[in-house]
């Protein structure tokens, strides 16, 4: 049996114009052209009077990657052909990448966002992997949603401002007083005042929590230690000689270090 793009059944003729299609994964499956269907897909969705902006590939378990502040899904751009085996959901945060800008940022808004997407989605127990202000929103979900996620990886996380170096905290201060009136300026200010999550808090994450360090991270490692202390199901995994995004930037370093993390957890 040979499906052709030009046979797809899809109205939108989705395989043939966008290498996507939802109406039809079952006929490219059985013609062995299943490849039409699991090209990256860019999804667009309101989020509470917000555009947030994702992209969407593969075929599987559902496995969501959250950037950090001042990055956009780039930062994660080789992990779908990497990770195989999952359909790879990569979101703009807003105000970064292809989402809307918003005047004011905060962490409870921005973990919405993916609950949003989750929803727009009808996704099952999704995998969380949440970079920086990926982790603390995905430790955000995990406190508010604690039956949404199947299970969450945060990395390189900081539970208060004082989580991050004084010398970094130091630096922000100074780029802040040059572009507190502008959009960058507002990333800034969220680093400075965000997050003020306390560790009875945490003690609400019941799912299966792996926390990523760095080894030469500019956060504490008090911070990630004081989520494995108080989350019901958490373990704490030290990277060493690597920085806050070293090992992350680097997708196919990420992935050795998630494959066997992942493999583990689905036993």
């Amino acid at each position: 049996m040979e499906l052709k793009t030009s046979d797809c059944p899809c109205p939108k003729k989705e395989c043939e114009n966008n290498s996507n299609c939802e109406t039809c994964r079952a006929k490219h499956k059985a013609a062995g052209n299943l490849p039409y269907c699991l090209r990256e897909k860019t999804l667009s969705f309101d989020s509470n009077g917000v555009n947030i902006s994702c992209t969407k590939s593969g075929e599987g378990a559902s496995l969501i990657f959250v950037h950090g502040n001042m990055g956009s899904n780039q930062f994660f751009k080789d992990c779908p052909k990497l990770f195989k085996n999952y359909t790879v959901y990569l979101p703009d945060s807003r105000s970064h990448g292809k989402s809307d800008l918003v005047k004011r940022l905060n962490y409870d808004e921005m973990a919405e966002d993916i609950v949003c997407l989750i929803e727009h989605e009808k996704m099952v127990k999704p995998i969380l992997f949440g970079f920086s202000d990926g982790g603390i929103i995905a430790l955000k979900i995990a406190m508010k949603h604690p039956d949404l996620l199947g299970k969450i990886f945060p990395a390189g996380i900081n539970l208060t401002p004082k989580g991050i170096h004084r010398k970094y905290r130091f630096l922000t201060r100074l780029v802040y007083c040059f572009t507190c009136c502008t959009k960058f300026g507002d990333k800034m200010r969220l680093m400075l005042t965000q997050p003020n999550i306390k560790a009875e808090e945490l003690k609400a994450i019941t799912i299966p929590t792996v926390v990523l360090y760095g080894e030469e991270d500019i956060v504490n490692l008090a911070d990630s230690q004081a989520v494995v202390d108080n989350a019901k199901n958490a373990k704490l995994v030290i990277i060493p000689k690597e920085n806050h995004g070293s090992y992350i930037a680097d997708n196919e370093k990420l992935y050795n270090i998630l494959k066997p993390l992942l493999e583990e957890e689905a036993k």
